[in-house]
């Protein structure tokens, strides 16, 4: 039945223009800052304005998941986001500019929980990790597509109408969504009925199991986005790699982690969904695979040892979500994703700011490398803990 790859693709598609009216500002900043008038430390501001409301609605989108249907959520999360992120080419000055950033990330803060709960309802357990494997390589693609369209756009017809362009694909989602995205959840299933919503994070906090896996991939997001934030700066400052050849290996980063995703799902599926054990084994290289990146001085063995670390870095985020997933009540699936993605952000908002403190203090990246290195092991012995349902009851 073709039903289940219709709603995949629609999901799919919400995260990763999710990442794409997120990402349109970076490769536009020299062009819209002149024209605007702002500084570096304001363009930068646009970013941070995106993250404050895509923070703030994790939670609250999960839940709101959890209690009118997913359906609904993404449909409004398709208008929100192609709306607001349009109207950035219409911003004269700064503040209007910050308003509609915040507002633009508040459209994509709820597109993760609402996916996740999708793939719940269509895809059995012995399919499930597959699925959320591609679910999840919107994220690394929606990079490579931003840097396809956004620079070119910009340059022949205006930065303005890079921002139309990104605004202009949410909204051809929600009318593709219209007609394939479906639902299965029966209305009346748990917190359709109204439970309140301290009710249901009493319920979370005291589920030891949801608990140990915020905590092992918060510790796991501290490495992968301080990874991708340092990395470029070690390649070319401790490696004296030119800029452009430190983008080059980069990119073989980048693909490699795409890759990793529908494959670690497969895998995962393959072997009967022992979450575990397989996070356990991916976390546990982790750390070792940053330490000989950071330890690395010959200038060849840097290729594939940034293949390495581009599996390293994300590979595990496929079977960790489903994990959480199935560390819950169906009915808390939503809520659960929302809440746990709110602690995992703080580990990627936290992370590049020690990591450069360290590097700062010690003028040596290999000590900002062992502390991302950190991360993946407390995750690890974090993971220890962990005590994994029977197949039968997931």
């Amino acid at each position: 039945h073709w039903m289940p790859f219709g709603v995949l693709f629609v999901v799919w598609s919400a995260f990763l223009l999710s990442f794409v009216d997120r990402l349109t500002w970076p490769p536009i900043i020299p062009l819209a800052s002149r024209d605007l008038g702002i500084s570096a430390a304001q363009a930068g501001g646009y970013m941070t304005a995106f993250y404050i409301g895509y923070v703030m609605t994790q939670l609250p989108g999960g839940y709101l998941t959890d209690r009118f249907g997913y359906r609904k959520v993404l449909l409004t999360s398709f208008l929100v986001m192609g709306t607001f992120t349009a109207a950035m080419g219409l911003v004269e000055n700064y503040a209007a500019g910050f308003l509609l950033r915040i507002l633009a990330g508040m459209g994509s803060g709820a597109v993760f929980s609402a996916g996740v709960r999708a793939i719940f309802d269509w895809f059995r357990q012995n399919s499930r990790a597959t699925a959320m494997g591609f679910f999840m390589t919107a994220s690394s693609l929606g990079v490579t597509v931003v840097n396809l369209f956004v620079p070119s756009v910009s340059h022949r017809f205006g930065w303005h109408m890079a921002f139309y362009t990104a605004g202009l694909f949410p909204l051809i989602g929600f009318l593709i969504a219209l007609f394939l995205l479906k639902e299965r959840t029966p209305k009346a299933e748990g917190n359709r009925a109204g439970r309140p919503f301290l009710q249901d994070m009493k319920r979370l906090l005291s589920n030891r199991n949801f608990l140990l896996l915020a905590l092992a991939g918060f510790f796991a997001m501290w490495a992968t986005w301080g990874t991708a934030t340092w990395a470029n700066s070690y390649l070319n400052q401790g490696l004296h790699l030119s800029l452009v050849e430190a983008g080059y290996v980069m990119s073989l980063f980048g693909i490699a982690s795409i890759l990793c995703k529908p494959l670690i799902g497969i895998l995962s599926d393959w072997i009967g969904g022992r979450h575990k054990a397989l996070l356990i084994l991916l976390l546990g290289l982790f750390g070792p695979i940053l330490i000989a990146f950071g330890a690395n001085e010959r200038a060849p063995l840097v290729y594939p040892l940034a293949v390495l670390l581009g599996i390293a870095s994300y590979i595990y985020s496929p079977i960790m979500n489903t994990a959480v997933g199935e560390s819950v009540d169906r009915d808390l699936v939503g809520t659960a994703t929302g809440l746990v993605n709110t602690i995992w952000q703080l580990g990627s908002l936290v992370s590049p700011v020690v990591v450069g403190a360290v590097i700062d203090a010690t003028r040596n990246f290999f000590c900002g490398f062992l502390t991302l290195a950190a991360g993946p092991v407390l995750g690890t012995v974090t993971l220890l803990f962990f005590k994994e349902k029977p197949a039968s009851s997931r």
